[in-house]
């Protein structure tokens, strides 16, 4: 297998998910501004039941989680990278 096309690969693969994480970003920071609340304490409130069920708190939440598993993603492929460097 040629590893500069699997580099090549991998790091389209972090530039996209990089992207994914500015739109995360952008959408929590307006939930947050909406709602006068961190994404610390939303999810503290949330998962407390705190909060109700509006639409928009499984939206942040849903940010929230498809936000870490893009990054654990991240983090797995900028590793995969630096071993094939």
């Amino acid at each position: 297998m040629n590893t500069v096309i699997v580099l090549e690969a991998l790091v389209r693969e972090a530039r996209l998910l990089r992207a994914k994480l500015r739109v995360y970003d952008a959408r929590i920071r307006e939930l947050e501004e909406k709602y006068g609340m961190s994404s610390d304490e939303f999810l503290t409130r949330f998962e407390k039941g705190e909060l109700g069920d509006e639409e928009d708190y499984f939206i942040w939440w849903s940010y929230l989680r498809a936000k870490a598993v893009t990054l654990e993603r991240l983090k797995e492929l900028e590793k995969e990278t630096q071993r094939l460097r």
